[in-house]
C-alpha cells in the first residue's frame, strides 16, 4: 500500500495539488491559468488524466478553480465533488452560459464521503465570509492527512490536524514584506507566525510525528519559502519543541517532486 502527495502549483497565483494512492487518484483544486497548462500539468503528474477519480474543490476563488480549467475537466470528463454552499457560485463565477454537461459536479454537505479508497472528511475553514471555504481531512487506512489553506485563524480548526501523518498547511506572507506591499485580502490568510505557532501546538498535542509538513500557498509578492520556513524553525526552537518531521515549502509555480506519505 502506498499514498504519494505532489504539488502542481500552489500560491495566491494558482493552486493544484495531487493525492494518490495503488488505485485512486485526486485533485484538489485546479486554478490553473489556461487550458494549455491545465492539460501539460495533469498529464504530467498522471499518465492519463481521464483517469482522476475526483477532483475536490475548497472554494471558488479564481487561484482554485476557474473556466478554462473546469473546460478541460469537461472535456476529460471528471467528477467534481464541492460543499453545495458553493455550487451556485461556481456556476455564476466561472461557467461563462457554458453548461459543461460533460462535468460530473457531485456537490456534498459537510459529511464523509469515499472516493476509491480515500475516505474524504471535509471540514469548514474561515476565510473571506462571501466565499465558503473548506479544508480535507483525507484517511488511507489508518494514515491521515490534513490540507487546509486559505483561512485566516486555526484556533476553531486545530483539532483537525493532531495526530496526522502529513500536512498540508498555509503560511501565506510575511508580515514585514505584507507592509511593503500591502494587500488588503491579505487578512483573510494565515501569516507566517500563526502557520509557525499553529504547528508548534499541534506537535505538542500530537501522539506520533507527522513523516512530514508542508507549508503551502504562498504569495509570490508577499512572501518567500525561505523566509516561512525559518519562521517556523524558530518558533520552535523557541518553545524548545523539537522540530522532529520533514518540513518543506512547496514551490509557488513548478511541479513539486512527489513525497511518499505511506
Amino acid at each position: 500500500m502506498t499514498l504519494h502527495f505532489q504539488t502542481i502549483c500552489s500560491s495566491s497565483s494558482g493552486n493544484c495539488l495531487a493525492l494518490w494512492s495503488e488505485t485512486t487518484r485526486l485533485l484538489i483544486d485546479c486554478g490553473l491559468s489556461s487550458m494549455k497548462r491545465t492539460r501539460a500539468a495533469l498529464t504530467t503528474v498522471y499518465d492519463d488524466p481521464t483517469q482522476i477519480d475526483a477532483v475536490l474543490l475548497t472554494h471558488t476563488h479564481s487561484d482554485h478553480v476557474s473556466y478554462y480549467p473546469l473546460r478541460v475537466l469537461a472535456e476529460y470528463g471528471l467528477s467534481v465533488r464541492l460543499h453545495e454552499d458553493c455550487l451556485d457560485q461556481l456556476k455564476d463565477k466561472h461557467f461563462n452560459g457554458t453548461g459543461f454537461k460533460e462535468l460530473d459536479i457531485v456537490p456534498f454537505a459537510g459529511k464523509a464521503f469515499t472516493v476509491g479508497d480515500l475516505k474524504i472528511v471535509p471540514f469548514e475553514v474561515p476565510h473571506n465570509p462571501l466565499y465558503p471555504t473548506c479544508g480535507y481531512q483525507i484517511y488511507y487506512g489508518d494514515c491521515k492527512i490534513v490540507v487546509a489553506t486559505d483561512f485566516l485563524d486555526w484556533t476553531g480548526v486545530f483539532d483537525r490536524f493532531v495526530d496526522a501523518d502529513f500536512i498540508f498547511v498555509e503560511s501565506n506572507h510575511d508580515l514585514d514584506l505584507l507592509r511593503q506591499y500591502y494587500n488588503p485580502n491579505s487578512r483573510f490568510h494565515l501569516p507566517n507566525p500563526d502557520a509557525a505557532q499553529l504547528l508548534v501546538n499541534i506537535r505538542k498535542e500530537s501522539r506520533k510525528v507527522p513523516s512530514t509538513v508542508m507549508l503551502g500557498h504562498l504569495s509570490s509578492q508577499r512572501n518567500e519559502p525561505a523566509i516561512a520556513l525559518a519562521e517556523t524553525r524558530q518558533a520552535f526552537e523557541s518553545t524548545g519543541i523539537e522540530l522532529d518531521f520533514s518540513l518543506t515549502a512547496a514551490p509557488l509555480r513548478q511541479i513539486g517532486h512527489p513525497v511518499r506519505i505511506a
